[in-house]
């Protein structure tokens, strides 16, 4: 096999030739100390030496396609993981990070040379960027790190690689596809139930016009409302109690809870939680993996209206799916296929189904969740997992200092 490519890396190529200690000086006023010219040849055998290590971990020839140039939210740490270089832990990590604003969390790979530290924003991880990248590090004895800007996608393909042959999304991988869950009449039933709820909803508030209704919310070009508990889109975990339209479910969604436990035995949960969707056409929702700290490990979503196209796809793993939801049908996620995949409708007025161009229209679904109380979850998908995050870990502590002092009190 032929030696790693560094010149197809994002950093410059690197020739050494020009700093090489038996250099001649040059005389201008402009040329290096030799100090100056002994500490570049060594950085430039430093960065040579970490990126050649990371290469040979993951068997790669070439970053050229796992960098990215332009700030990205995760931030790729080429030299300091976990029992391997550099002798990284989570803790250490942070606290070289978590000055930085919108830091989220760190992630590290048992026996990889590499680590990571995840923003909220392109911008905000650049600022950490440019403050550490190159520089000695304080709190790893003066090592100079080396950094890079990683896409989503190749963030979860180092985090969660897995070399399986075969990563088929099935019901062995926990997602469940049931058709005809309900019937028309009842689709029909609950629709209007939806209906009567607003309607009530407007009187109690004494407000005519829908338009001026708190209760649903645009979120790009679809419309959702809550029952039981809200959701921030923002956080992207449980919202304030107020944004939902009730703290109880809906008395019409109870006779299908008990539908799933018979459609899905392993389904045990108790959802507590109602995330009602109108997607007009066109509309859709990016990949996204639903909270693992906010919800528990099941996931439902009841479609109603027309069909689409849902996508699945592991990024870990450079695996991709698509199931045809029809209206009236089920799916449900558990296990691997709500943690290690993420879903999407992509926006778009079409769908391709075995070759034939089908338009979309108006599409209703009903998601049922249920709380995570322990706002914890020991999921083997890094990429996707937001256990560590620095906003979920101040709500646990928030959480048992509330509990501190209710349970002084009493």
């Amino acid at each position: 096999m032929s030696s790693p490519d560094l010149h197809e890396a994002p950093f410059a190529a690197l020739d050494l030739s020009s700093d090489s200690e038996h250099s001649t000086p040059q005389s201008d006023s402009e040329a290096l100390s030799r100090r100056e010219r002994k500490a570049q040849f060594r950085l430039n055998k430093h960065r040579t030496d970490a990126y050649a290590a990371f290469l040979r971990s993951e068997n790669l020839q070439s970053t050229a396609h796992l960098f990215d140039p332009r700030p990205r939210k995760t931030l790729c740490i080429i030299n300091l993981g976990l029992g391997a270089a550099g002798c990284a832990t989570s803790s250490r990590l942070e606290q070289v990070f978590s000055a930085f604003a919108g830091f989220e969390r760190v992630v590290l790979k048992h026996n990889k040379p590499f680590s990571f530290a995840r923003f909220r924003s392109g911008d905000e991880a650049k600022v950490a960027y440019d403050a550490v990248h190159e520089k000695p590090c304080d709190v790893f004895g003066g090592k100079l790190l080396f950094i890079e800007y990683l896409t989503h996608v190749q963030f979860a393909r180092l985090a969660d690689h897995e070399p399986q042959s075969s990563q088929v999304l099935d019901e062995s991988r926990g997602l469940f596809y049931v058709p005809d869950f309900i019937t028309k009449s009842e689709e029909q039933m609950i629709m209007q139930s939806i209906r009567d709820d607003e309607e009530r909803e407007l009187r109690m508030r004494g407000i005519q016009n829908d338009a001026q209704s708190d209760k649903w919310f645009k979120i790009q070009d679809r419309f959702v409302k809550h029952y039981g508990h809200s959701f921030d889109y923002h956080t992207k975990h449980v919202g304030d109690a107020s944004l939902a339209a009730s703290l109880e479910l809906p008395a019409w969604i109870r006779p299908y809870i008990e539908r799933i436990r018979s459609a899905v035995p392993s389904y045990t949960c108790q959802p507590d939680q109602l995330t009602i969707q109108r997607y007009p056409p066109g509309s859709g929702i990016a990949f996204h993996a639903d909270s693992h700290t906010a919800f528990t490990d099941t996931l439902v979503i009841v479609s109603l209206g027309t069909p689409v196209q849902m996508d699945f796809r592991k990024p870990g793993a450079d695996c991709f799916t698509s199931v045809d939801l029809q209206p009236r049908s089920l799916v449900l996620m558990t296990g691997e296929a709500r943690y290690g995949w993420e879903h999407a409708i992509r926006i778009r007025r079409s769908d391709l189904i075995d070759g034939t161009v089908r338009k979309r229209c108006e599409r209703w679904s009903l998601t049922l969740r249920t709380i995570s109380q322990s706002l914890e979850c020991s999921c083997s998908y890094s990429a996707l997992c937001d256990s560590n995050d620095a906003m979920v870990r101040d709500l646990r502590t928030h959480k048992h200092a509330k509990t501190q002092i209710t349970q002084g009190s009493v």
